[in-house]
């Protein structure tokens, strides 16, 4: 597979030449990791070329272990080149997220897949863009790794926000806040971030929307 690679401030990383590329998604969703205290497991769940677990590991404390779940073989293997490109040591990668001890992560970060059967389908990019075996499968699986109380905190397409939402509610977690994120003024939300607690009742704060064109330096680092 051919690589490209890309340059920013703060790390560098390779994403293949003429495969999907990571948008805003990583950059809004690590934004304020800082605010999180005691992290100790973090489990970036779909890493693809690794740029949430490269994130996490250039801003938070090196004690803290990250895993970057990456089914794809080629992926993964991607996110171990990266890993050595940019000389981090706290992150492991792992094709199963079984792999991981229970009850063992305080925070699961994601990216996932967001479109279903009932939009036009991407032959380019169908594994990315496009869920298996939807995200309540994925859910099943997080609740067995995640401590009590730990955070879940995900991207998601606005029109299908009520309809997660209501899947990650069912399947244990309190939802604690939503956040629109637009392109401009002009358009509709790009996208959502949601951030919801294992083994806690809904609470939900409505965050004050991301607007990208403001500034973009502020988010990529």
């Amino acid at each position: 597979m051919e690589l490209q690679l890309h340059v920013f401030n703060s790390f560098k990383i390779y994403q293949p030449k003429y495969g999907y590329h990571f948008s805003m998604e990583p950059f809004i969703l690590t934004k304020d990791i800082g605010r999180y205290n005691n992290l100790k497991n973090i489990v970036d769940f779909g890493s693809g070329s690794g740029i949430i677990s490269i994130l996490l590991s250039k801003f938070l404390d090196k004690k803290t272990k990250i895993y970057a779940i990456e089914s794809n073989k080629n992926m993964a293997e991607i996110i171990e080149k990266n890993i050595e490109l940019n000389s981090l040591h706290n992150i492991e990668v792992l094709q199963n997220i079984t792999e991981i001890d229970k009850n063992s992560v305080d925070l699961i970060i994601s990216n996932p897949p967001y479109f279903n059967s009932n939009y036009r389908p991407s032959k380019k990019f169908y594994s990315e863009k496009f869920e298996k075996e939807g995200f309540e499968h994925c859910l099943s699986s997080f609740k067995g790794i995640i401590k009590n109380k730990g955070i879940l905190k995900i991207s998601y397409h606005p029109t299908r926000m009520f309809e997660v939402m209501q899947k990650i509610s069912n399947n244990g977690f309190g939802i604690k806040n939503i956040c629109p994120v637009y392109g401009n003024r002009k358009n509709s939300a790009s996208f959502v971030i949601i951030e919801s607690k294992f083994g806690a009742k809904n609470y939900i704060e409505c965050r004050k929307a991301i607007y990208l064109d403001n500034d973009l330096t502020t988010f990529i680092r």
